[in-house]
Order: C-alpha cells, then sequence, then structure tokens
C-alpha cells in the first residue's frame, strides 16, 4: 500500500488538475474512501492509483469510446485508399483476376499452340511424324492434377501418378 493522499495532493503527484481526476474516478480511478458530502475529501492509494494509471497506459487505446472506434476506422479507410492510389496495396479481387487471366492464358498456350509447335519442331529435327498427341495427353494430366490441387491436403502428390501419396504406403506395399 502507497501513501494516501487527497484528491489535491494526488493531482500534484500525476501532474493533473482536480476535475480530470474527478473524471477518471468516474472512469475506475481506484480511491480508498468518498468523502460523504460537501467538503468531505476523497482518499487515494497512491500505489493503487500509480498500478491503475500504468494499466491504463497498457490499454494504449484499446477502450475506446464509440466515437474514438468511428474515427479510428474513418482514418483507416482514409490510409487504405491513399494506400491504394499510390499502388502500395492491391485489392485482393483485382489479383485474383489478373491470377486467373495469367493461369487462362497459360492453359491455352499449353494446350493448343506448345504441342502443334514442338511436334513440329520434332518431326522436323529428326526426321519422323510426331503426334502432336503425345505432348498433348500428358500436359492435360498435369493440368487436371492442378485442377483438382487442395490445399488443405496434408500430403500432396510427389507428381508420380503410379506411386502412393504417403511414403508409408509404399512401406506396406512393401
Amino acid at each position: 500500500m502507497g501513501r494516501q493522499v487527497t484528491k489535491a495532493e494526488l493531482a500534484e503527484i500525476v501532474g493533473r488538475d482536480e476535475r480530470t481526476l474527478s473524471r477518471w474516478q468516474n472512469g475506475g480511478l481506484p480511491t480508498l474512501e468518498f468523502g460523504g458530502g460537501r467538503g468531505n475529501e476523497n482518499l487515494y492509494d497512491t500505489q493503487a492509483v500509480i498500478e491503475w494509471l500504468c494499466h491504463q497506459a497498457s490499454l494504449n487505446g484499446k477502450k475506446e469510446t464509440s466515437r474514438d472506434r468511428l474515427d479510428r476506422i474513418r482514418a483507416d479507410r482514409e490510409e487504405m485508399a491513399l494506400a491504394k492510389d499510390l499502388e502500395e496495396v492491391v485489392v485482393a479481387a483485382d489479383l485474383i483476376e489478373r491470377f486467373e487471366a495469367m493461369i487462362q492464358a497459360a492453359k491455352v498456350e499449353l494446350l493448343n499452340t506448345l504441342p502443334e509447335n514442338l511436334a513440329g519442331e520434332l518431326s522436323a529435327r529428326y526426321g519422323v511424324e510426331v503426334d502432336d498427341q503425345l505432348i498433348r495427353e500428358p500436359i492435360e494430366a498435369i493440368l487436371n492434377e492442378l485442377a483438382n490441387y487442395d490445399p488443405d491436403d496434408d500430403a500432396p502428390s510427389d507428381g508420380d501418378p503410379d506411386g502412393p501419396d504417403h511414403p508409408e504406403d509404399a512401406e506396406e506395399d512393401r
């Protein structure tokens, strides 16, 4: 327990006026004794008051009024809008749209252009007719596996379609 002091003494100790202390008291400032009427002073324990002040400081604005919250939300929105204007952040929907377009373009290239071009180049280089379907089928298999990708799958395939997905399954097969 610290020293017992009056409101005037406490105001001097913490460097605030008595009206501020009254406001703090309404917000939970610990009081030893409430003065019963006019002229009877409240008493405060300096240790309890200092601990309360430290706790309030540690909350760091977490105990905010609805007005403070509204102001904070508005400020956050303004910051986000500015960051977007400065191209410091990317909106997830925009990123997803771009990513999907890139995937679609790659898929078209892999399924249409690559097999025909590669088959033509291999046929010219080695003098044998290469069927572009030999190139297209493995690409389709890979794209189908990607389309069925499950991010929650704990043991993704190692790329061997004939082998087990789990190493312990391989042990059991022996």
